[in-house]
């Protein structure tokens, strides 16, 4: 019984500390001047500069939980994992303050990648059948579990584009596999996803509706590589060997699982690659082709599209969950069908908006008054908050 009570005040206990960091860091980062600017990037969403070091308060509230409530016995590994992300963390934090060298970023997050790989060996020994192949040589298995960690961080940074979709999708797939780990009894790999889940759910307090603060790279490659962890985790702990399981702890089917769990970022880094590939672009060039943005371009506020797809990755994680025992190949193509089915409905949508709406007249806007206005606008707001500065120092 005192398991249950180590998960729940790991989860009580990381969302109040970020809960707490929190107001600190948007002071501070009004204070250094450290924000997120529109102006300066074109497909920019938000209108205001904002904060962006809030992964900071979700990797020193998960940290910290979990260093305290994990003992090595649970989790004889957890250094590994804990070093990895202190480094995927500071790759982050150092894009966030300035842009990074993409090739070095990949580097950085192929490295995080391999420590746990290889010196974890958190990795996926098996594909379980899918394109006929059960268990892979061990090279391949390095290679292949370090690639996957770094598309699913990279997946999980590219869906951090509207206020609270992030959190929210990591909320969802932190809580899922803490609930699976804990049935498993696998307690430590449960107070990590649980440790998460509390302090994005304390993040989403301050980004959902109108964010005044963002995750930031930092806190997208972190949680992006914790996940990635739980879910290889979560497929090798669920590896039967020729039998089947009977007590119901087991998961039938489980990369089918895994990858329901994590749909919004799959499918949506998936779909976006797909779709600069055809149009003959690179696919590491950024657009506004994603998931959210279609949404937000059907009139949809911020927290409308967040809801619908944080219910997406419910729905599909429970259509996961009640056909695991299909088979996994048999499990894959019904998701893939139902993600398939979602994005014609946006496809349709555009296809009505073009033969529906009248053609409109395009209106030239005088650029120079535009940007002086934006110029008298930001002055007004550094003069009122120096003043703001001023007046906090003197008290």
């Amino acid at each position: 019984m005192i398991d249950i009570y180590l998960v729940l005040f790991s989860f009580l206990f990381s969302c109040v500390v970020t809960l707490y960091a929190v107001p600190s860091l948007i002071k501070l980062a009004y204070q250094k001047r450290l924000f997120d600017d529109p102006a300066l990037e074109e497909r920019k969403i938000h209108k205001y500069r904002t904060p962006n070091l809030g992964g900071i308060a979700v990797l020193t509230s998960f940290t910290f939980t979990a260093c305290l409530s994990i003992s090595g016995s649970v989790l004889p590994y957890a250094n590994y994992i804990f070093a990895s992300g202190l480094l995927i963390f500071l790759v982050g934090l150092k894009d966030d303050l300035t842009a990074l060298n993409p090739y070095k970023k990949f580097l950085a997050q192929a490295i995080t990648a391999l420590i746990v790989v290889y010196f974890a060996d958190i990795r996926l020994t098996s594909f379980y059948g899918i394109f006929g192949i059960h268990d892979i040589h061990p090279v391949i298995s390095y290679l292949f579990s370090s690639l996957l960690i770094v598309f699913i961080i990279n997946a999980f940074n590219l869906i951090d584009g509207i206020n609270g979709l992030l959190g929210s999708v990591s909320m969802i797939v932190s809580i899922t596999f803490g609930y699976i780990f804990f049935r498993m009894q696998e307690y430590g790999l449960a107070i990590l996803a649980m440790s998460m889940a509390g302090s994005v759910i304390g993040f989403l307090r301050y980004n959902a509706g109108r964010a005044r603060i963002f995750m930031g790279d930092a806190g997208a490659y972190t949680i992006g590589f914790i996940v990635s962890v739980l879910a290889i985790q979560f497929i090798e702990l669920n590896k039967v060997q020729g039998i089947t399981p009977v007590d119901g702890s087991l998961i039938q089917s489980v990369p089918a699982v895994a990858i329901a769990i994590l749909i919004i970022p799959i499918f949506d880094t998936l779909r976006v690659i797909v779709i600069r590939l055809i149009k003959g672009k690179s696919p590491f060039i950024a657009d506004s082709n994603h998931l959210h943005h279609r949404l937000l371009d059907t009139g949809m506020t911020h927290t409308q599209a967040t809801l619908v797809l944080s219910s997406f990755n419910v729905l599909m994680i429970g259509i996961a969950l009640s056909f695991q025992q299909i088979g996994t190949v048999e499990l894959l193509i019904l998701i893939g069908l139902v993600a398939l089915l979602m994005n014609s409905m946006l496809w349709l949508y555009d296809v009505r908006q073009v033969i529906v709406q009248p053609p409109t007249l395009v209106v030239e806007e005088d650029e120079e008054k535009i940007y002086q206005l934006r110029d008298h606008a930001r002055e007004v707001a550094e003069e009122a908050l120096q003043q703001y500065e001023e007046k906090q120092h003197q008290n």
